[in-house]
């Protein structure tokens, strides 16, 4: 069920203030605002080097696909048809309005997956979807119940049961097919414990370029300090590696 224009306004209008009371978050909005001009330098390059990969099999990862902002972007760049595409959300407020924005392209060629990316499969909880919240069809709706607390406490009354994926297996599987995978991973907050596991497993070599976007920025006191720790040393460790990683404000 779609939220109401009004409802959304109260719900941004709220949120706006919160910011101008956070000097550190409006910093990061800033430098997010900054690197929008670099996005489109960043995958034009990536896109260009990958296309040009004669008879290979290409897919995109889309991790949070939400209503399909993110598979808008980069399907202009990365080309349904000569890339094929795995879309995955699991917040089923959003399937419908995800679905009829890619009713366009053949679903051999563009998938949706209603389930969240993690480190294993099972059920979770997914958080921040109640309209006191961020809404049913939130961008930020996460399986991490502090994601954002800057914001708002979550409520785990609220809070609705997804199934969940095993990315690394999911990954490994997919590589028998594929020769190049490209990732989006945009989880809200749950990036951490899967990065943290794709090198523990050893599977981050199954990956040719890395979007991530990190959201420590969404947290306040102690939590946000240890995971912006969590973040550099992730950071520190994608760039030694051979994968084209890109840090996605």
């Amino acid at each position: 069920m779609e939220e109401s224009k009004q409802i959304r306004y109260n719900r941004q209008i709220k949120i706006f203030f919160k910011i101008l009371c956070h000097p550190r978050l409006m910093t990061d909005i800033l430098l997010r605002l900054h690197c929008l001009i670099l996005r489109r330098s960043y995958v034009r390059l990536d896109s260009k080097r990958i296309l040009h990969l004669d008879n290979k099999k290409l897919l995109f990862v889309d991790g949070g696909a939400n209503l399909g902002q993110g598979f808008k972007f980069f399907s202009s760049y990365f080309l349904p048809g000569r890339v094929e595409y795995d879309l995955f959300e699991p917040n089923p407020n959003c399937l419908e309005r995800l679905s009829r924005s890619i009713s366009c392209f053949s679903p051999l060629t563009v998938r949706i997956h209603p389930v969240a990316l993690f480190t294993r499969n099972g059920c979770t909880t997914l958080f921040g979807t109640s309209e006191c919240e961020g809404g049913p069809l939130s961008e930020g709706a996460s399986i991490n119940r502090y994601q954002h607390c800057l914001f708002y406490d979550s409520n785990p009354k609220d809070a609705i049961s997804v199934p969940m994926i095993d990315f690394c297996g999911y990954l490994t599987s997919q590589h028998k097919y594929y020769d190049v995978i490209i990732v989006k991973m945009d989880i809200e907050g749950a990036e951490n414990d899967l990065l943290e596991t794709l090198i523990e497993r050893d599977c981050l070599k199954y990956i040719d370029t890395l979007y991530v976007e990190f959201h420590s920025s969404f947290l306040k006191g102690s939590i946000r300090r240890s995971e912006r720790l969590r973040e550099a040393r992730i950071i520190k460790h994608l760039k030694k590696t051979k994968i084209h990683f890109r840090n996605w404000h």
